[in-house]
């Protein structure tokens, strides 16, 4: 990461924005470089702003987030957007994803979990909450019933690197709860997402609970 990672916030309430600001601007990994109240705002913004991140609200007035988000996708697919959102419905959730969101929080998440998020959009990652995370997964056994291969097996610490992703930690968290160099933790998270074939944490996740590595 070169230098703090560029902020806009993209939300119609006023103290959402405000308290938003106000822990990212004591943040030195982030830079809050702008903010709108809308969708129309953001897309206005996003030049004159040039961000790395967006954090989205979806349900605002003129443009809500889901088409912004699309828009702003089409624009450039590299674009990071992270919706904030009240809603913690799977539908939503699915929405905004499809149009190209690299993350969906809800916004009861912690300040370091939002901060957290955002460094790991920015690096490529895809971030979920555990709340619309276990809805994904549930959804998704309802509809599965997998099979096990040897080469699904994990190690030990694989396992509980699991684990603490299903709730919804970051690699510098897991790091910490295991007493291990977070590049170990993302040596690990590569061999994990290479046996199972994976992508990103969501699809970790998912693959964990059809195999019964995890529980919900």
């Amino acid at each position: 990461m070169n230098g703090p990672i560029r902020v806009l916030i993209v939300d119609d309430e006023a103290l959402l924005r405000h308290a938003l600001r106000a822990f990212l601007s004591a943040d030195d990994r982030v830079d809050l470089v702008g903010e709108a109240a809308d969708g129309v705002e953001a897309l206005e913004a996003y030049p004159a702003c040039a961000p790395d991140v967006v954090l989205m609200d979806i349900k605002m007035p003129r443009l809500g987030g889901i088409e912004t988000t699309r828009r702003l996708v089409e624009q450039d697919p590299h674009y990071r957007v992270i919706a904030l959102t009240t809603f913690t419905t799977e539908w939503r959730a699915l929405e905004m994803l499809k149009a190209g969101a690299a993350g969906y929080l809800v916004k009861d998440s912690t300040p370091e979990q939002i901060v957290d998020a955002i460094i790991a959009a920015y690096q490529g990652d895809r971030v979920v909450s555990p709340e619309v995370q276990r809805t994904f997964v549930l959804d998704s056994l309802d509809e599965e019933n997998p099979r096990t291969a040897p080469s699904e097996a994990l190690s030990e610490r694989e396992r509980e690197i699991v684990g603490l992703i299903a709730r919804g930690l970051s690699n510098v968290e897991i790091a910490e709860a295991l007493h291990y160099a977070e590049s170990t933790v993302k040596a690990d998270i590569r061999n994990i997402n290479r046996l199972w074939q994976v992508e990103n944490r969501l699809q970790v996740v998912l693959r964990a609970a059809q195999l019964g590595v995890v529980s919900l």
